[in-house]
């Protein structure tokens, strides 16, 4: 999987977590600090790239890297997660070019469920499901699509994440 298509893979997963901070401050009871989140992304379709412009060799090296992209990717990663983060959360309304409505669904002390609609340079749709198994585990399911130049990217997700203590040292 390329670096670029990683990040996009963990952006569509991101967005569909952290978005909805901005819309209504998620009430899960979780502890602020080190977590360490374990996410798998399964990508399907294509992404939503326009290569029409690109010389024959890129082209080919992008469709190459795009093909590695697709399937089940797991990664493991640390993250300090503080209240400010927690509560302000805004990825999806930064996001250039595109204009994002946020809904919540469900906002209680052990689930969160929501949605998001994106438009403007492409469109993108995620539906999303957070538990908090106790206040030092979480799991949660997301499902999204992007659509740009003709494409569309589908994305099927699970994390799973633990709590590892209150100082996050230099993570952030």
């Amino acid at each position: 999987m390329t670096a670029r298509s990683r990040r996009f893979a963990i952006a569509l997963f991101s967005a569909s977590i952290t978005a909805v901070g901005f819309a209504q401050a998620p009430v899960l009871d979780v502890k602020m600090g080190l977590w360490e989140i374990t996410s798998t992304v399964n990508l399907g379709g294509q992404m939503p790239f326009d290569t029409s412009k690109m010389a024959p060799e890129q082209k080919a090296q992008m469709e190459a890297a795009m093909k590695g992209a697709m399937g089940a990717h797991t990664s493991v990663e640390k993250t300090c997660m503080t209240k400010e983060k927690f509560e302000k959360s805004s990825f999806m309304t930064t996001t250039p070019g595109m204009n994002c409505k946020q809904t919540i669904s469900t906002n209680t002390r052990s689930t969160l469920e929501a949605s998001v609609a994106c438009t403007g340079t492409g469109e993108m749709t995620m539906q999303m499901h957070l538990e908090a198994e106790s206040s030092t585990a979480v799991k949660g399911t997301m499902k999204g699509t992007a659509s740009a130049a003709g494409k569309t990217l589908t994305s099927d997700g699970t994390m799973s994440g633990k709590w590892l203590g209150a100082d996050c040292g230099n993570t952030k």
